[in-house]
């Protein structure tokens, strides 16, 4: 039904944000990402709406990307709007894209209310529409002489699977700024 709202930023809470967007306000259910890096004036949120029995509701992202992740997640039985939210505050779009090609259960450990096996029943059921480009989109696009893409196809001929490879470079992208640098910084992520 929205698409985005923007406009200013009324009020934050703990896990929602008010923005006032042509005098009316609208309360948006983020994550802390979205929290902590929302601007005052011209704030714009993708939103996703969603209606249930008893309550309607909005939540909004940064980004499509985590929007798109969002709406996946919701699709999976037993993962709700709440426990969508909290696996997008723990984890970020391109992690979790990571984490679920890799088989990674493990990743979802810090994730409030994410057990075993419903890590396990995410991987399953989006594995197939997670691919790739959700990586790629959080480390800038992976293009020709870019230190992270130049990282990761060292990392794959090292033998380690793409997706491995990714995940390593997307965690350590921002503590290197060279190809050498990232690459010894992934080796010793995946040791």
């Amino acid at each position: 039904m929205y698409a985005y709202i923007s406009g200013h930023l009324a009020e934050k809470g703990t896990d929602y944000v008010v923005i006032d967007a042509g005098g009316v306000g609208y309360r948006i259910f983020t994550n802390t990402h979205a929290l902590s890096n929302l601007p005052s004036e011209n704030a714009k949120l993708f939103t996703y709406f969603v209606v249930k029995e008893n309550e309607q509701s909005l939540y909004g992202f940064l980004t499509e990307q985590e929007k798109d992740m969002f709406i996946k997640l919701i699709g999976i039985s037993g993962v709700g709007p709440k426990m969508a939210l909290s696996v997008l505050t723990t984890l970020t779009a391109s992690e979790l894209a990571a984490a679920i090609i890799s088989s990674d259960t493990s990743a979802f450990t810090p994730v409030s209310g994410v057990g075993k096996k419903i890590a396990e029943r995410i991987i399953l059921e989006l594995r197939e529409k997670v691919s790739s480009d959700n990586l790629l989109a959080d480390i800038g696009g992976v293009v020709a002489n870019n230190p992270e893409s130049e990282a990761v196809n060292a990392l794959v001929s090292l033998g380690y699977k793409r997706a491995e490879a990714l995940k390593a470079i997307a965690m350590v992208k921002d503590k290197g700024n060279t190809t050498e640098e990232l690459i010894l910084l992934a080796l010793k992520r995946l040791g």
